[in-house]
């Protein structure tokens, strides 16, 4: 590569790297982050089988490296435009800057933001970071000298990086709080998780109920709505008779508002995979909404619509089930952003796919709605299939314990679970494991063996759930696409 072509090669890139830090800045004004608009385009439109792979290999981390792997490829777009383009990286820029805002403003429209005087902010904020850059990296004496020029990135890069940061904190400034004082509040009802039995808190152990910073959070949303609770109301009507609406506070203040932990679990997780957690719930039961609005004869489905977009969809007869809930409430407090903040779909049983976040409308409808997922090929009534984990190993002296947590998808809403067995040498022996006692209905259930082992200290471990009426869970192995892994749980645990 020549030093000319390396220059304009650099140029390119560094732009690239300020207009993306141009957005970034400019995020407090349009929304957020917009190029986190192109990383939910891509997940809208990618296959179910790809969607499925990218959670299972990367859980908490699949969207930041979608989204890194976004600016990646903007940088990498800047840097060829500039080596393809040599007039660009000589300073020539009229037609350069026009495709920028041109860019810019169709990213800021992908966000939802109309015309306004934060859109018009939000495109200064962004596009004079890459003007700056290209100005300061493409002057005739520095472009001719490779030191000036190094100097010049290092000094560009020391002054982006604070004026960035100063763009950001003025951004946000002018267009206020981007998280309603009330996420995380104290409920005004008394809440009282149940504790577990401490006999099963020992090493890798999960306590009987995941906190909301500890539970996994899996949603096709990069940019999570942010919600003003004194504008929102949450519609229910459609096939009804007596549509009506109810604000933040008469939700939160319903008399039928009722506490209930409930594990969930992601469609996506693999067999053993950290995409699971038991949340203590507030919230409504869906029934005595629905039936408030009177639902005709015709009504087939419960469509929960979300802020984002989204949407999905449960039979009729299955919302007269008193412990699916629209809950606003996890530990105590209303819920986090992450969570669905401030109403959210919980179905006991399901996976998470079908519990929408941000619900802004409750629709009752008269035909088969085919959701989201289901047009992808997933499953529609997306039952949790029955499992066993492990999840902790401690040693005291000669003796051994092994734990974790079994659950099934509790349809009747009662105990499903019966029985775990677990083997410590591959399979060819089975030990019945202790089972603590149920925490609640919907909850998951934390099991332990112990066993003297003075002289060893690998294990290979397997485990195996066994449902009420003496079905063995199966050990036939299936990804999780399209009604969620089967298989036992194995893994090699030193101690």
């Amino acid at each position: 590569m020549t030093s000319s072509t390396a220059h304009r090669t650099a140029v390119g890139a560094l732009v690239g790297a300020a207009w993306v830090g141009g957005l970034f800045a400019a995020g407090p004004l349009v929304g957020g982050f917009a190029l986190a608009a192109a990383g939910e385009w891509i997940i809208v439109r990618s296959p179910g089988w790809l969607s499925t792979m990218a959670v299972s290999q990367l859980g908490f981390f699949a969207k930041p490296v979608l989204v890194a792997a976004v600016v990646a490829g903007v940088i990498a777009v800047c840097a060829a435009t500039a080596l393809a383009w040599p007039r660009f990286a000589r300073g020539k820029r009229p037609v350069a800057v026009g495709l920028g805002t041109v860019a810019t403003a169709a990213l800021f429209f992908a966000l939802g933001t109309g015309i306004s005087l934060e859109f018009v902010g939000g495109l200064f904020v962004a596009l004079v970071p890459p003007y700056v850059v290209a100005h300061l990296l493409t002057t005739p004496r520095v472009a001719s000298n490779r030191r000036r020029f190094l100097e010049r990135v290092g000094a560009v890069a020391v002054g982006s990086v604070v004026s960035l940061g100063g763009l950001r904190a003025g951004a946000g400034w002018i267009a206020g709080p981007q998280e309603s004082p009330r996420v995380e509040e104290p409920l005004e009802r008394s809440v009282s998780p149940p504790s577990g039995d401490p006999a099963f808190d020992f090493e890798g152990m999960p306590p009987a109920i995941t906190s909301p910073d500890s539970h996994y959070v899996v949603d096709i949303t990069v940019n999570k709505p942010v919600i003003d609770p004194e504008e929102w109301t949450l519609q229910i009507d459609g096939t009804v008779q007596e549509p009506y609406e109810l604000s933040y506070d008469e939700l939160l203040a319903h008399e039928g508002s009722l506490e209930q932990p409930t594990t969930m679990v992601c469609i996506s997780n693999q067999v053993g995979g950290d995409l699971i957690g038991t949340g203590h719930w507030t919230g409504v039961p869906l029934s005595e909404l629905v039936a408030d609005a009177g639902p005709t004869e015709s009504a087939v489905d419960v469509v929960t619509h979300a802020a984002d977009g989204y949407s999905e969809a449960i039979p009729i007869e299955l919302v007269e089930r008193e412990d699916i809930l629209v809950a606003f409430g996890m530990g105590g407090r209303t819920l986090e952003t992450e969570h669905g903040f401030p109403a959210r779909l919980l179905i006991p049983g399901r996976y998470g796919m079908k519990m929408t976040k941000w619900i802004t409308r409750i629709e009752i409808v008269d035909r088969d709605h085919e959701a989201y997922w289901e047009e992808r090929g997933w499953d529609e009534e997306a039952v949790v299939e029955t499992m066993a984990y492990v999840r902790g190993a401690e040693r005291d002296g000669d003796r051994v314990e092994i734990g974790g947590v079994a659950f099934a998808g509790l349809e009747t809403g009662v105990e499903e679970i019966s029985a775990v067995e677990v083997s410590v040498d591959g399979g060819d022996r089975w030990h019945e494991a202790e089972v603590e006692s149920q925490i609640a209905p919907h909850a998951w259930r934390r099991w332990r063996y112990a066993f003297d082992a003075p002289d060893e200290t690998e294990f290979d471990v397997v485990v195996r759930a066994i449902e009420a009426d003496g079905t063995v869970q199966t050990d036939e192995e299936s990804s999780p696409r399209p009604s969620g892994a089967t298989g036992w749980h194995r893994t090699s645990v030193s101690v």
